[in-house]
Parts: structure tokens; C-alpha cells; sequence
């Protein structure tokens, strides 16, 4: 029994029961601004992981400008390989961030890393994997398994302060992940042209999902090929309040909101540089 005192006019205090419907009302308060701050509360720490999102994105982008100015305005390959040994974009800058699990290959002698560790790790990330931030495939170009395509310089981008290089990407479910996003138009919208030409009033991409059919796949349940390739795997999800972090051309970083980016501003470069889909 709770009580409370009553003073009487003698100036003697007497005790009486708080009435149920006063303590309803009370344990309605308590519900009440529970259910006002506590979603607060659930944003307050996703911005902050947000910040720590951006920060490890802003060091990746200082690095891979510390790379390009070392290697003649060159992009790094997003992966190519020597006798079946890959190396990894993530292992090609670690040498300016030194904040990854990397190791040389004792038997290739080859420095190996794969985005798991450090400023590679979001911290909204559900799921340990490795390459929860992806790169530009058409500028980080896929040498892998015997490709030959030549690196692509600094000096293709035609605004580098639009352009996105790098981004955070990827389905929850899954051990491993793209080391690029996709880049490819039909990823981001079905059509931007009229008659041939680049119409800004149909560029209006979400790519929350891309393309993403529900009905082929889970993108945050089990793994599926649809969610992998050229989906969730490898396009930005929007794990921070609706926002994004992404690293520019010019090495800035930005939150954007979900339908904000636009393949033509943010992602398209000029023909002769785009890798071939396959």
C-alpha cells in the first residue's frame, strides 16, 4: 500500500492510501514519456554512430588521396590478382590509414586486407563482413582472375566534388561483401533519357533497393543471389536515421538522404571509362 501525508487542522499528520485511479494516471505518465524519449534516445545513438561512420569515411578518403597523389592521380584496382593471390583496394591504401587487420602473404609476399577492422567497420553494420564500404567499380576498375583493364586516372571524373568514389553499402545477412557498388544505370533507374538525351526531371534514383524485386529475395533475411549481386549487396543502404555517408571525388564526405543521390550528377562518368557489366 502506498501512502501519503494528509496535515489535519490540529497540524497532525494522518496517512492515506494514494486512490487507484491516481496511480493509473501516474503509470500512464511514465508510458507516455517512455514511449516520446525513448525513440529520441534510439536516434541520438544512431547519430552518433553516424558520426563515427562519417569520421572512418573521411579517413579512407584522405588515404586514397595520399594514394592518388603517390601513383600519378591513378585509382587504386578495386582487386587484381597475382598467381591466384587477391589483393584488395582496402590493402593497396591500408599503408596510409594502418587501421585494418592486414598481413602479408607469406608464401606471395603480397599485402592482404579486406575492410573487416577499424575505419573499414560501420558501426550500424549488423553483421561481421568484410567490405562494408565499397568503391566505384568503374573508377576502382576489377582485375581479378586474369583482367586487364587499364587503371583509370583522377582526370576522368568531370566534377569531382559530385562524384561519389566510395560508399556504405551492403545486405545485413552475409560473411563477405562486394568490394565495389554498382554503378551500372539500370541499378539506379530504369530510364533518365528522352530522345537520347539525359533528362533531369526523370532523374529521381532511390537507391535504397535499385531495382530490388521483393519477391527474388530478402535483402535484410537470408541470403539470396538477387539480394547479393547487383542489389542490397552492392548498392548504399540507409542505415543512419534514413541517411547515408558517402566520399566524394574530391576527398569530402557527405550524409544524404534516401532518394537524394542521382546516378547522372553523383555516379555516371563520361563514356570510355565505364567497365563492361557482366
Amino acid at each position: 500500500m502506498v501512502h501519503r501525508h494528509v496535515t489535519t487542522r490540529r497540524g497532525l499528520k494522518a496517512h492515506t492510501a494514494f486512490t487507484l485511479i491516481e496511480l493509473l494516471v501516474v503509470i500512464a505518465i511514465i508510458a507516455i514519456l517512455a514511449a516520446i524519449l525513448f525513440p529520441v534516445f534510439a536516434q541520438a545513438r544512431e547519430k552518433a554512430r553516424q558520426a563515427t561512420c562519417l569520421s572512418n569515411e573521411k579517413q579512407i578518403g584522405l588515404g586514397m588521396m595520399m594514394y592518388l597523389q603517390d601513383y600519378d592521380e591513378t585509382y587504386p584496382q578495386a582487386q587484381y590478382g597475382i598467381d591466384n593471390y587477391q589483393v584488395s583496394w582496402q590493402a593497396m591504401i591500408v599503408p596510409y590509414i594502418k587501421n585494418d587487420n592486414s598481413y602479408t602473404n607469406t608464401v606471395s609476399g603480397l599485402t592482404q586486407a579486406w575492410g573487416e577492422k577499424g575505419v573499414f567497420r560501420c558501426p550500424s553494420f549488423p553483421d561481421n563482413q568484410s567490405s562494408i564500404y565499397g568503391v566505384h567499380l568503374d573508377l576502382f576498375v576489377d582485375n581479378w582472375n586474369g583482367g586487364t583493364k587499364s587503371a583509370i586516372k583522377m582526370a576522368a571524373l568531370d566534377a569531382p566534388a559530385d562524384k561519389i568514389i566510395v560508399s556504405e553499402k551492403g545486405r545485413n545477412q552475409g560473411s563477405w561483401g562486394w568490394l565495389y557498388f554498382a554503378t551500372w544505370q539500370w541499378d539506379w533507374a530504369d530510364s533518365v533519357m528522352t530522345n537520347g538525351q539525359y533528362d533531369p526531371a526523370k532523374d529521381n534514383s532511390n537507391i535504397a533497393i535499385g531495382k530490388y524485386d521483393p519477391t527474388k529475395g530478402d535483402c535484410d533475411g537470408a541470403a539470396s543471389a538477387s539480394a547479393a549481386w547487383a542489389g542490397c549487396g552492392m548498392l548504399p543502404r540507409y542505415r543512419h536515421n534514413g541517411t547515408s555517408n558517402f566520399v566524394f571525388g574530391d576527398g569530402h564526405v557527405k550524409a544524404m538522404a534516401k532518394g537524394s543521390v542521382k546516378w547522372y550528377r553523383n555516379v555516371w562518368i563520361p563514356v570510355g571509362t565505364a567497365s563492361t557489366p557482366y
